[in-house]
């Protein structure tokens, strides 16, 4: 059964492996998601990590049992002062593994940052 959960420091490398399988998908449809090799670690310390120690980040990974099936990055956003909206939230990255897809995981990592975005008082996402 697929678990929706908050990522932790043990699901960093997963998350990164399906960051790099969401690279590699979306660099056969467009050429500009060509990334190098060995980016993994890049991304795990100047992206995944920021969202994770962010008091303004939500890190979810979708589990089946020990496995990390997908993962989502969402953050709340401040606007340039002087807007009447001060914030807004953004979802960055949102991945499932290709033999899991089609199976409603996405669906539900997206109806857990909805959920989440309102507890931060955010309502334009």
């Amino acid at each position: 059964m697929i678990e929706i959960v908050k990522a932790e420091e043990k699901h960093m490398a997963a998350i990164g492996q399906l960051w790099w399988e969401f690279i590699l998908f979306h660099q056969d449809i467009d050429p500009i998601y060509t990334s190098l090799e060995g980016a993994i670690p890049g991304f795990i310390e100047n992206h995944l990590r920021h969202f994770m120690e962010s008091e303004d980040g939500l890190v979810l990974v979708a589990v089946d049992g020990t496995k990390v099936v997908g993962y989502s990055l969402s953050e709340v956003h401040r606007i340039s002062p002087g807007l009447k909206r001060e914030k807004y939230g953004y979802i960055d990255d949102m991945a499932v593994t290709a033999s899991y897809r089609r199976k409603g995981i996405g669906e539900k990592l997206f109806a857990d940052i909805t959920k989440w975005f309102p507890s931060k008082d955010i309502n334009r996402v």
